[in-house]
């Protein structure tokens, strides 16, 4: 529960102290603990403008003792402790009775999780504050059952107990706006409702309903596919099915890791999405946790922190990023990586990354568990059509994408209940005939060389944060001639045959079965960000005869050009779930909706986490796709990649398709 200490009201074992200031606004801040686990926690803070007139610019600083910062969201951050969050612009401005929150992770360093001093002049004229913990590292059904005072009714979440909307700002666990609440209570006898996923196909959750270009990091589709993607896994050839193939000691290896699981939530992830507006419809679907850097094995809470959680929600299915090569990110700046192959990158990679990942996820408490990672998006695509790029060529040498694939592939294969899918960009990248046959004879040759093979794999993903659409409802038929021309040959198009995810995935599948793999061999989609939704999305097909404006009057993606991957406005897209068509194992979120691709603004702060990360030009709005000639299309106000971005996800709220309910 949340405690608001009023100036002068003498609570100061809360630790937090009001100092008297001249400034003439004034603001009730609130600090609270929202999630805590063994060796960290995520906090909120809260500032209300309590005054008469508007607030313009804030900043909060605090000091821990023991406990450090890993990282934060929502604010400019300054400082290694004591520590400052400033407003950044968008977020600066507070009507009087508006509120504004961010947040951050902390490492208990430890010690135990603490509630600071705020000092600022806002919180410090006639101000408040107020701090909040909760009261276990971890909740379990077992917790004592609370009302719903706003009568809006309950959701079980996966834990097993429920979270009710109401109008209080009381949350119970430390988030807090204007508008609702979510207060924990006991949910009987109920099914796991959130991260569910039946087998026929559809998810339980209650959000459900029926040139070469570079993928987005950190880090779907129209009403046609809900109804051609959504097939009966009974009646399709889905690579999917629930048989055991293998088993190793106590571990009964299965066919597709996603039929009839429940999906793991990641509570950081969920806190974040639940601070914003109607993030609720989404906060507790299944997102990959990223492990792009070697600190992030460790960082806030941590690669073990994340499999601790999963033990303790009952899931069955875990999907991490697995994403870190030397010259990673070898055609783009965004998302430039830590290690260099001229720098013993290789060796790094190997010691530093792999080997501490492989040995967490080998411990015995995760050994029912169904790992899935997600291997290196971008990486070998990137050696198929950006070889003309210095650290692409080098990329392509010893010590590059393909040994250090191999090498993360040989060393995952170790454990039975690990199941690898190797990125290959999306259908906008490699769906040229060339490009295709290429990527198809590379990659899978790599994946030859490990040590089991093609069994060293549990499939692919495509689309791997990306915003290609699962299809284009309006133009079927890519032959189609318009204007005397195919509806390929538009400029939109540039005879890249595949519009949609779906035909994408299913024809590389059969590629590789062709080349010697399982007939078994499963594909991931990425839907995280390709809904197109919204009041832009085209209702039916062009009636022009010119081609082009045929193509952009009835095309869902709303692109300015299919290479344009930083930022884009597009929007939540299926949600999770397993077989959805013939050879998919399922429709997943691969990219955290709210994670930022890469920095908009070239005159840049460098990320302390991340300093390689640099200013991309295809991440400034006011700039030019120069290989196209069209502007980016990109979002403007963005932080570095993997940082959250709420605009972002407000509009991809805004563009689901289907709608959210």
């Amino acid at each position: 529960m949340i405690t608001t200490v009023k100036k002068g009201s003498g609570l100061a074992l809360l630790g937090l102290a009001i100092a008297a200031a001249s400034h003439g606004a004034s603001a009730e801040c609130a600090y609270s603990v929202n999630n805590e686990w063994d060796n960290g926690y995520t906090a909120e803070v809260t500032l209300t403008n309590d005054g008469a007139s508007a607030v313009s610019g804030w900043d909060v600083s605090w000091t821990f003792d023991a406990n450090r910062m890993t990282n934060g969201w929502n604010a400019e951050f300054s400082g290694s402790n004591p520590y400052t969050a400033s407003d950044m612009g968008w977020n600066g401005t507070l009507q009087p009775g508006q509120s504004v929150s961010f947040g951050f992770q902390v490492d208990k360093n430890g010690g135990a999780a603490e509630r600071p001093m705020l000092e600022g002049a806002l919180c410090e004229d006639g101000g408040s504050s107020s701090s909040s913990s909760s009261e276990s590292s971890s909740i379990d059904s077992s917790a004592s059952s609370s009302s719903d005072p706003g009568g809006a009714g309950q959701q079980c979440n996966w834990y097993g107990t429920t979270y009710s909307l109401c109008e209080t700002t009381d949350s119970g666990w430390g988030w807090e706006n204007n508008e609702s609440c979510i207060a924990r209570s006991t949910c009987e006898a109920q099914p796991d409702p959130y991260g569910v996923i039946d087998g026929d196909g559809s998810s339980s959750s209650s959000s459900s309903s029926s040139s070469s270009s570079s993928s987005s990091e950190s880090s779907s589709s129209d009403s046609s596919s809900s109804d051609s993607s959504s097939s009966d896994s009974s009646s399709s050839e889905s690579s999917s099915s629930s048989s055991s193939s293998s088993s190793d000691g106590n571990y009964t290896r299965v066919d597709n890791p996603f039929d009839g699981t429940t999906l793991y939530v990641d509570p950081v992830w969920s806190a974040k999405a639940l601070a914003e507006p109607g993030g609720e419809a989404i906060a507790f679907e299944n997102t990959a946790v990223w492990m792009d850097r070697i600190g992030a094995i460790t960082d806030g809470i941590g690669l073990k922190g994340h499999l601790d959680e999963a033990v303790n929600q009952g899931a069955d299915t875990f999907m991490f990023v697995v994403y870190n090569l030397p010259n990673r990110d070898c055609a783009a700046l965004a998302s430039n990586g830590e290690l260099r192959i001229s720098e013993n990158g290789f060796e790094i990679y190997q010691q530093d990354y792999i080997a501490p990942i492989v040995q967490l996820l080998g411990q015995p408490e995760y050994s029912d568990l169904h790992i899935v990672a997600i291997v290196e998006v971008d990486s070998l695509p990137n050696l198929v059509t950006n070889l003309d790029e210095p650290d692409c060529q080098e990329a392509a040498g010893p010590g590059g994408y393909e040994d250090g694939i191999q090498h993360a592939l040989n060393e995952l294969s170790t454990l039975p209940n690990v199941y690898s899918y190797v990125d290959i960009a999306h259908s906008g990248w490699l769906g040229w005939s060339d490009n295709f046959s290429e990527a198809v004879q590379l990659i899978g040759n790599t994946i030859k060389g490990t040590d089991k093979g093609v069994d060293s794999i549990a499939g692919f993903v495509t689309n791997s944060a990306n915003y290609t659409p699962l299809e284009e409802p309006y133009l079927p038929d890519p032959s189609l001639q318009v204007g005397g021309q195919p509806v390929r040959s538009s400029s939109f198009y540039e005879w890249n045959p595949y519009f949609g995810e779906i035909e994408f995935a299913q024809d590389w599948r059969q590629a590789m079965i062709q080349q010697g793999f399982p007939s078994d061999i499963g594909m991931l989609i990425d839907t995280g960000r390709n809904g197109w939704g919204g009041p832009d999305r085209p209702t039916g097909v062009s009636t022009s005869t010119d081609l082009d404006t045929y193509v952009d009057e009835s095309r869902i993606d709303r692109r300015h050009h299919r290479g344009n991957w930083c930022n884009q406005p597009g929007g939540v897209g299926e949600r999770p779930q397993a077989n959805p068509a013939p050879g998919l194992d399922a429709y997943v979120w691969v990219k955290p909706q709210g994670e930022s691709d890469g920095i908009s603004d070239p005159d840049f702060e460098p990320d302390p986490n991340d300093p390689a990360k640099q200013h991309d030009g295809m991440c400034n709005p006011n700039e030019n796709n120069e290989d196209a000639g069209v502007p980016t299309g990109a979002l403007p106000n963005a932080p570095h990649a993997g940082r959250w971005f709420p605009e972002a996800f407000e509009l991809y709220l805004q563009n689901a398709y289907p709608p959210l309910d």
